[in-house]
């Protein structure tokens, strides 16, 4: 049965477009900012204010940075009183940052299958962005970091790292090795007025959302037939977090039928309440603002 349930959500998204989601595109967009300049050889925002982690605080306290480089401050335990307030000790659950972001009228964005050219397409414009990798190629243990800055010359991306400190560099070739643990998620948060902006940026390194979040469901859909674990080990839910997944990728392709079920699935499967609560408040918020969306 639930071999046929995973399966079924696939089917079903191969039938969705082609659109961009604009995931957070409210109102008051500039149309002048709806350009993305080319990315440059090197790059840098920063640096961004440097948060030293508490335990497993990782994502909190790189939303935290990434908000102070948009003049809103607020310290890591603030950021986590929200966003871990399921009150796993092993880390933070992503879903619930659109909806806190939108409490500081900020927009967000939660991607898969990203690629180094658009890390860099939106550093150089002024982005920065959260990705979810290993900590290192020695250390498999799930981590989040900001990236502020990139260079060429030397093969590195840059970042604020929360647990391995200010101005940490990573090559190329290991940064690949250790993003593709998660499929290369990738979360943005920006001015909701900038959305047009985001959007051509986003697209302009060839990016696709909707081939990247369909890859993502059949990534999700193999684990689930072959009762792999997606997610540090100890979350509380294992299936579950793959349902969970799938419910974002679908709700970004527009298939809110799917993303409900596949969130009942998760629920079922033991997932926290409180991070379910978090999609099934972005579906509703998708069906309030049906105009924020293509």
């Amino acid at each position: 049965m639930r071999k046929s349930f995973a399966a079924s959500l696939f089917a079903a998204l191969v039938l969705l477009g082609g659109a961009l989601p604009a995931y957070a595109a409210l109102d008051g967009t500039d149309p002048s900012q709806a350009t993305a300049a080319v990315a440059a050889p090197r790059a840098s925002l920063g640096p961004l204010v440097f948060i030293s982690q508490t335990m497993n605080n990782c994502g909190p306290a790189s939303v935290a940075e990434v908000l102070d480089f948009w003049g809103i401050h607020k310290t890591q335990g603030e950021v986590q009183s929200v966003l871990r307030a399921d009150g796993n000790t092993h880390g933070m659950a992503p879903f619930g940052i659109p909806g806190y972001a939108r409490g500081f009228g900020l927009a967000a964005f939660m991607g898969a299958g990203g690629t180094d050219a658009l890390i860099k397409a939106l550093v150089s414009n002024g982005f920065p962005v959260i990705v979810s990798q290993w900590v290192s190629l020695s250390d498999h243990y799930g981590h989040y970091r900001p990236i502020e800055a990139y260079d060429d010359a030397r093969g590195v991306f840059i970042s604020s790292d929360p647990y391995l400190g200010p101005n940490h560099a990573i090559g190329y070739d290991e940064f690949d090795k250790i993003w593709a643990s998660s499929n290369n998620r990738f979360y943005v948060i920006y001015p909701a007025a900038r959305q047009q902006q985001f959007n051509a940026i986003v697209t302009s390194p060839g990016w696709d959302p909707t081939s990247a979040y369909m890859a993502d469901v059949a990534i999700q859909q193999a684990r689930l037939n072959g009762g792999q674990i997606n997610g540090p080990q100890g979350w509380g839910f294992r299936r579950g977090y793959s349902a969970l997944s799938m419910a974002w990728d679908n709700l970004q392709l527009g298939d809110l039928a799917s993303a409900q079920r596949a969130l009942d699935f998760a629920r079922a499967e033991g997932a926290s309440l409180v991070v379910t609560g978090w999609i099934a408040g972005e579906i509703r918020f998708r069906q309030s603002q049906p105009a924020a969306y293509p």
